[in-house]
């Protein structure tokens, strides 16, 4: 089994450069990894840079914290599915979750 293939290789950090996204993927084409997860604001050109490998282009909804308005998180799904991306990971509210509030999560 390729360990490897298992593996999402991630920046996330607020002051993320291009540099940081070129070397991530390329890094992420060299080892075979699943995919790259990268800002929204960088989905477009990852999708560029693994252009022709088996590298996946993932992107986050709602983060850090999942505060967003449900109505956000979806116009950011939207967007991140124009720009390309094959896999979102969507954060969900975490104040909903510490007061119990199943409801809006399952509104969410």
């Amino acid at each position: 089994m390729n360990i490897a293939a298992c593996i999402d290789h991630t920046v996330l950090k607020p002051t993320t450069l291009i540099a940081d996204v070129e070397k991530l993927c390329a890094e992420a084409i060299h080892y075979q990894f699943a995919a790259v997860c990268v800002p929204p604001l960088f989905v477009k050109k990852s999708k560029e840079l693994v252009a022709g490998s088996t590298v996946k282009v993932a992107t986050v909804i709602g983060f850090p914290f999942g505060y967003s308005a449900i109505e956000a998180k979806v116009a950011e799904v939207v967007l991140a599915i124009i720009d390309g991306a094959d896999e979102l990971d969507v954060v969900i509210n975490i104040s909903a979750i510490k007061n119990n509030d199943w409801q809006f999560l399952a509104n969410e």
